[in-house]
């Protein structure tokens, strides 16, 4: 190799390994460099997983704890982290919940309280996601922590009609769906015109318990929301649609189509790779629902389900 260009790979590996080799023999010195290069990867790559994971685990306690079941625990890793306060945090507010369920069930008024409480402290945990997010550099763990966000505020979404519901164990859905477009809007800053959304909620009266409320309304949230960050990329126009109707009495449609750049047409939402993905996959089992997937034109997600 010539002289120059090994001495110009020589510095860059040095520069990025952040190890200034001795070595006589620039090559030795070069592949030394490179085992440290890959050594720090590993490690970043094993870090980003191992926080990865620990997201999805807080998350999972968040969604029990909205569905007002306590028995699920975000573990403490001992790292004292932002992590870690967040998983401290929540396990203290399920044993708030837990022991206020027995007069919550006695007293009407203490009901619409907890759903007052449940959503002031998933409001707080989305502002302290929100907050851990300013400081963090790498695109990928951002996104992550924009997605937990956004489906915490959807539960939060719920509890907050809850609260304002004159009935305080069921929501009407047709409303909930319109406060849940005005903050997906926000969230993601849409141009105005770029992406043209259109809302069909010919549901009538529907009104939904917590255990098809929260499932419905986190799958809309991890279909709009794919929808506006993949869906339309480079500044690209089109248009999205959702459409939740109702076809008698107990069958319900939800459809979400989009007229972008589409996804693979073999996709499958039992064995894909994206969480958000196998979190639909999981709650639409939840609900006792069917999906269908199709990528012509754009992409389309149909699920049908039945409330007995």
């Amino acid at each position: 190799m010539p002289k120059n260009k090994l001495d110009d790979i020589y510095d860059l590996v040095c520069r990025i390994s952040g190890v200034k080799s001795i070595a006589e023999n620039k090559n030795d010195a070069i592949i030394a460099g490179l085992m440290v290069i890959e050594k720090k990867l590993t490690e970043k790559n094993k870090l980003q997983k191992e926080n990865e994971n620990r997201v999805d685990g807080i998350l999972e306690v968040i969604m029990a704890l909205a569905q007002l079941n306590y028995s699920k625990k975000a573990k403490i890793s001992n790292k004292t982290d932002h992590l870690d306060a967040i998983a401290l945090g929540i396990n203290m507010l399920g044993e708030e919940l837990q022991s206020s369920t027995i007069s919550l069930h006695e007293k009407e008024v203490l009901l619409k309280e907890i759903h007052h409480r449940v959503k002031n402290n998933l409001q707080v945990i989305s502002s302290l996601l929100s907050l851990q997010s300013e400081n963090i550099t790498d695109s990928y763990s951002l996104e992550k922590f924009k997605e937990s966000q956004n489906r915490v505020r959807s539960m939060a979404l719920v509890h907050e009609k809850l609260y304002e519901s004159k009935d305080f164990s069921k929501i009407s859905f047709s409303e909930y769906i319109e406060a849940f477009i005005e903050a997906v809007n926000r969230s993601y800053n849409i141009s105005e015109g770029r992406v043209k959304l259109h809302v069909n909620t010919d549901i009538g009266k529907s009104y939904f318990d917590l255990n098809i409320a929260i499932p419905c309304a986190l799958i809309l949230n991890e279909l709009v929301s794919n929808a506006f960050k993949y869906a339309f990329p480079n500044q690209r126009e089109g248009n999205l649609y959702l459409n939740f109707n109702r076809s008698n009495e107990d069958d319900y449609l939800i459809e979400v189509r989009d007229d972008g750049i589409g996804i693979p047409s073999d996709i499958d939402t039992k064995t894909t790779s994206s969480l958000g993905l196998q979190l639909v996959d999981m709650l639409i089992e939840q609900i006792n629902g069917t999906v269908n997937v199709k990528s012509e034109n754009g992409t389309t997600f149909t699920i049908r389900f039945k409330i007995k």
